[in-house]
């Protein structure tokens, strides 16, 4: 079985999110929902790791935490890059 070497995510916030730990998006890919878009990214242990913990990590974790800063930056980013 060939293991995919992307991952692939339409949950924005997650992205936002990854965007804001400094992982790059490999690219923008339409969906079946002709308003949803899916971001996909190179998969890395790191980048695995950073989908877990957001997805599965406690709340409370420090790890889970991002610049407000950057994530707004990212978010401004990522949709103009949805816009183009």
């Amino acid at each position: 079985m060939k293991q995919d070497r992307y991952f692939k995510s339409a949950s924005f916030p997650l992205v936002a999110f990854l965007f804001a730990k400094g992982e790059q998006v490999a690219g923008i890919n339409p969906t079946d929902n002709p308003t949803k878009k899916e971001f996909s990214y190179i998969l890395t242990p790191r980048l695995q790791e950073l989908v877990d913990l957001y997805k599965f990590g406690d709340r409370n974790d420090p790890e889970l935490l991002v610049n407000v800063y950057l994530y707004e930056q990212g978010r401004r980013q990522l949709l103009d890059r949805l816009n183009d």
